[in-house]
C-alpha cells in the first residue's frame, strides 16, 4: 500500500477533515451527538476518514470549477502571466522559449501549456519533482481552503446569529474570514514558486555541461 503523499493530505483530506470538524461542530450544537452513539473509536476514525475524503473531494471538485471566476480574484494566475512577470526565470526564459518553439501549437500559451505537462512528466519520471510538488500541493491547500471558506461563511453566520453572537462563533467567523482572504496571497506565492522551480529543475536537468 502507498503512502499518503503530501499532494493528498493537503488538497484532499485537510480541507475535508476541517469542513467535516465544523459540520461536527454545528450538528453538536443543534443537540446530535455522535458520541452518544454506540459505536467504537475505530468506527469513529473510519467514519471520520470517511467524511474527511468525502469532503475533501468534494471541496477539490467544486474549486477546479470556480478556476475562471479564481483567475479574476488572483487565486489562480494563468501559466502565460506568471511567465511573463517572473524574473526568476529570466536567464532560462531562451531556454524554455527555444524548447516552446518545437511544439506544434499556434499561439504562445498553448506552446507554454504543452511545455508544463511536457516539464512536469519528464521530472516525474525521473524523480525529480518532489521539490516543485512540495509547492503545488500548498498551492492546491490554499486554493481548496478558499473554497472551504467560502462554502462555511453563510452556515457559520447563520449560527453565529442564531446562538446570539456566542464568543465560539465570533472566533470561527473570525478565523474563516481571515484564512479565506490570506489564501488567496498565499495560494498565488507558492503557484508562483511552483512554476518557477520546476522550470529550473527541469533547465538543470537538461542543460549540456561545458567542455
Amino acid at each position: 500500500m502507498e503512502k499518503i503523499s503530501l499532494y493528498d493530505l493537503l488538497s484532499i483530506l485537510l480541507p475535508g477533515a476541517l469542513l467535516t470538524l465544523v459540520i461536527e461542530v454545528m450538528i453538536y450544537d443543534f443537540g446530535l451527538k455522535i458520541d452518544g452513539l454506540e459505536i467504537n473509536n475505530y468506527f469513529k476514525l473510519t467514519l471520520f476518514l470517511s467524511s474527511s475524503i468525502f469532503m475533501g473531494s468534494f471541496v477539490n471538485i467544486l474549486t477546479r470549477k470556480f478556476l475562471k471566476l479564481y483567475e479574476k480574484i488572483g487565486l489562480f494566475t494563468p501559466l502565460r502571466k506568471i511567465f511573463e512577470s517572473s524574473t526568476e526565470l529570466e536567464l532560462i526564459k531562451p531556454f524554455l522559449k527555444k524548447k516552446m518553439n518545437l511544439l506544434a501549437f499556434d499561439s504562445k500559451e498553448e506552446k507554454l501549456e504543452q511545455l508544463w505537462s511536457v516539464v512536469y512528466f519528464e521530472l516525474e519520471a525521473n524523480g525529480k519533482i518532489s521539490n516543485p510538488k512540495a509547492f503545488q500541493s500548498f498551492y492546491f491547500f490554499f486554493r481548496n481552503f478558499f473554497t472551504l471558506g467560502v462554502i462555511l461563511f453563510l452556515p457559520l453566520l447563520f449560527q453565529l446569529i442564531f446562538h446570539c453572537f456566542s464568543p465560539k462563533y465570533i472566533f470561527l467567523c473570525s478565523i474563516n474570514f481571515l484564512g479565506v482572504f490570506l489564501s488567496i496571497s498565499a495560494a498565488k506565492w507558492n503557484r508562483v514558486r511552483m512554476m518557477e522551480r520546476m522550470f529550473w529543475t527541469y533547465y538543470s536537468l537538461n542543460k549540456k555541461p561545458k567542455l
